[in-house]
């Protein structure tokens, strides 16, 4: 019996465990809200040591700054999106590709050659 009493039902232990993470979400929140309005006091940065965080440069300065680019953070969204599978999965297709653009090059080049012949013996050709 005294079992039973020590443990809380499902419906119980759900309801306490919402409620602790709705007020640690709120303190949490709290306290970006802290660090928000203390960072903004005269148009300071605080600078707090954050191992995993990647710094920012402020680019006049060059001087390492804690907040994010909001540009670097939407080049890197958009990198994120752009991951799709192209054309180009298989090695042998990024090779047929390179071929294929040098072979356009050279047939470019040939007739680059026989256009230059042709100017030159009609005496039209001013490389200057």
């Amino acid at each position: 019996m005294e079992y039973h009493q020590n443990r809380p039902g499902l419906e119980v232990l759900q309801n306490q465990i919402g409620d602790f993470l709705t007020t640690y979400e709120e303190k949490l929140e709290e306290e970006r809200k802290a660090k928000e309005a203390l960072a903004a006091e005269g148009g300071w940065t605080v600078v707090q040591h954050h191992k995993s965080r990647k710094k920012t440069t402020d680019s006049e300065s060059g001087i390492a700054v804690g907040s994010v680019a909001q540009a670097a953070l939407e080049n890197k969204l958009a990198k994120k999106k752009n991951k799709e599978v192209g054309q180009d999965f298989y090695r042998f297709q990024k090779r047929e590709a390179q071929r294929n653009e040098l072979m356009e090059l050279q047939s470019k080049f040939e007739e680059d050659k026989k256009r230059l012949q042709q100017l030159r013996a009609a005496r039209k050709f001013r490389p200057y």
